[in-house]
């Protein structure tokens, strides 16, 4: 199965905390990623990534991001 994985740029607060705020898809393709939650232990059986999941919106669209535990970033659209 396909694993789309993406280029993040985050924000790092003081906390600890990483908060996604813009993603590159490809080489030219960048988007805001729009109200992200803030994370939870999660999966997906779709394209099978474990890891911190965001729920947010991309482009308009409902998105989960994934943060590994390698720190590897992937999208899953909804």
């Amino acid at each position: 199965m396909n694993k789309p994985s993406v280029e993040v740029i985050a924000h790092y607060n003081l906390e600890g905390e990483i908060i996604p705020l813009r993603i590159r898809i490809g080489s030219d393709k960048v988007y805001s990623v729009d109200k992200p939650s803030k994370p939870v232990k999660g999966a997906s059986l779709k394209i099978g990534i474990q890891g911190n999941r965001y729920s947010c919106f991309v482009d308009g669209k409902r998105a989960y991001l994934y943060l590994n535990h390698e720190n590897k970033w992937f999208i899953e659209l909804v």
